[in-house]
């Protein structure tokens, strides 16, 4: 969709039921959380994706980030939420 993970969760969160409605007409392959970012090059172009799944969404999604600007590119979003380190399972 050309947008991080963590925004589409925060643009679908008013709209349950059209969230619902994207995620069965996707075979359940969108999943509006935290720990999808994407990977912009030096221009700023999209390039990649990477989305990472195991711990809370927050942590998912920090760990992307870093992994992505550890390999030289730019995550979107560039830093994870604030709260990341406090989000528990």
């Amino acid at each position: 969709m050309g947008i991080p993970s963590r925004t589409i969760r925060d643009r679908l969160g008013d709209r349950p039921v059209f969230q619902g409605a994207l995620a069965t007409a996707s075979d359940g392959r969108l999943i509006p959380v935290p720990g999808g970012v994407l990977i912009r090059d030096g221009e700023g172009f999209v390039i990649g994706a990477v989305g990472i799944s195991g711990d809370t969404s927050a942590k998912d999604e920090y760990a992307a980030i870093v992994g992505v600007q550890a390999s030289g590119y730019k995550s979107e979003p560039p830093e994870p939420e604030d709260n990341w380190q406090g989000s528990n399972l």
